[in-house]
């Protein structure tokens, strides 16, 4: 990473003045250009002054909107990089003259210009990559913005210092898979080492977390009022619990190898029993077993682990996934809180978070008046619809009906009266203490996964 001696506010130092004088000298219309870029990278820029990635950000983000038009935005990437080519910067200088950086700042449309972005932005090499921890923003902002610049300059450091090379002279490159591992591995490595101003604040990730509950508790008061107590077990939820895992091993067991299904798609009924018996502690099963369409835990689960592939159909068997062979405990947790509920924006993944909340909070997730009643306020704060009209109670009540009965199959509630044990969704639906972890690990990945629309 290139350093340098930058003066953040006047954006100058004496290498900068002398070289823009000299411009000025032979061409003005080139200086009045290299100084307004030099001015808006510093501004996208780390205190200690530009790199790689802020190079990047500025070309290829911000000088597409600040310019007036396609051609003065050409002109003044050109003229920085003559600026940083008088400089010595050689290499951020061919970022600013490149044919990538002229493509991204002439292309009108935002979707195309989002995926040539992404595009461009992998192929640098030192773009904050999307892991099992996170999935950046498209503009991040505040705490995410320095956190991705930190992270750019990391793999830009990495890159100089041959990390991305052969670990053998002479030897084969490495692959692009190889490389995104690498680069994966190097940003987790950022969030979950670095910690703030000298070590006194947390982790990166977690102030990424706090910074997402911010960000997204902006887009409502209702949403602000759901996130509201929640951010400890939030910030808990990093390590997981195991007593749902246990009961999706113990049902992947029972399909072992595989199992062939019946006509109708169903699994045996002599299995069904077996599962019922075997996975679900006797407080919790299913009072009558027979077909698997009449025992609804069982059917629950079973396309659960579809879902989430893990299981999958294959010429009229069920039969484990590649990777569920090779899981572990903690990568079927991953696996579960990852897609139980998902990343889409959509009423029907809003009503899980209004559940999840209501869960964590300790709230009945079975008096359906309430939980329906706080979907339909965030739902029509947020602009959601229902047939053209406002969503009201009665609109918002169905949707979160499969994640709870869900949870319930999966022992995230407290259990009912011996009398009750045997119905899926009780009169009483009040998460245990691992059901509130279990939640505030899917809603944790939401928070940290999910890119919501702009405002």
């Amino acid at each position: 990473m290139e350093q340098w001696n930058t003066v953040k506010g006047s954006g100058m130092d004496d290498a900068v003045w002398a070289a823009l004088s000299y411009f000025d000298s032979v061409d003005p219309a080139l200086a009045a250009d290299a100084r307004l870029g030099w001015d808006g990278l510093v501004d996208v820029s780390p205190p200690a002054g530009p790199t790689q990635h802020s190079v990047q950000t500025y070309l290829w983000v911000y000088l597409r909107h600040a310019a007036e038009g396609p051609d003065r935005a050409v002109d003044i990437a050109r003229a920085l990089g003559d600026l940083l080519d008088r400089l010595g910067r050689v290499g951020y200088a061919e970022i600013a003259r490149s044919a990538v950086t002229e493509e991204l700042v002439r292309t009108p449309d935002d979707a195309e210009w989002l995926q040539h972005y992404c595009a461009a932005t992998e192929q640098s090499g030192i773009g904050a990559v999307d892991t099992e921890l996170v999935t950046w923003q498209d503009a991040p902002t505040g705490v995410e913005r320095a956190i991705v610049e930190k992270i750019g300059e990391t793999l830009e450091v990495a890159t100089i210092a041959g990390e991305f090379e052969p670990s053998k002279p002479g030897g084969r490159p490495l692959g692009a898979n190889a490389q995104a591992m690498r680069r994966r591995g190097v940003t987790d490595a950022v969030l979950t080492s670095d910690r703030g101003k000298d070590d006194s604040e947390a982790v990166l990730l977690e102030q990424l977390l706090d910074h997402r509950i911010e960000l997204w508790s902006n887009y409502s008061a209702p949403r602000a009022e759901l996130y509201l107590g929640l951010r400890e077990t939030l910030h808990e939820a990093v390590e997981p619990v195991y007593g749902c895992v246990r009961r999706l091993e113990s049902f992947i067991g029972c399909i072992g190898d595989g199992v062939a299904l019946t006509d109708a798609g169903y699994l045996p009924d002599e299995l069904v029993a077996s599962i019922a018996n075997t996975v679900f502690p006797a407080a919790e099963r299913p009072s009558h077993v027979g077909r698997e369409l009449d025992t609804e835990k069982v059917l629950i689960v079973r396309r659960l682990l579809m879902r989430v592939r893990l299981l999958r159909r294959s010429a009229g068997r069920l039969v484990p996934t590649a990777r569920t062979r090779q899981l572990s405990s903690d990568g079927l947790w991953r696996v579960l809180t990852a897609g139980i509920v998902g990343t889409e924006y959509h009423p029907d993944t809003i009503a899980a978070e209004v559940v999840l909340a209501r869960m964590i909070v300790g709230h009945d997730v079975a008096d359906v008046e309430s939980t329906a009643d706080d979907l339909a306020r965030l739902l029509r704060a947020e602009g959601w619809t229902h047939s053209g009209e406002e969503p009201a109670a009665e609109h918002a009540e169905p949707l979160a009906r499969t994640l709870v009965a869900e949870l319930s199959a999966l022992g995230a509630f407290e259990l009912p009266d011996p009398g009750q044990a045997s119905r899926l969704q009780p009169v009483g639906s009040v998460a245990t203490d691992e059901g509130k972890r279990l939640a505030a690990a899917v809603l944790r990945h939401r928070l940290l996964h999910t890119r919501y629309p702009s405002l």
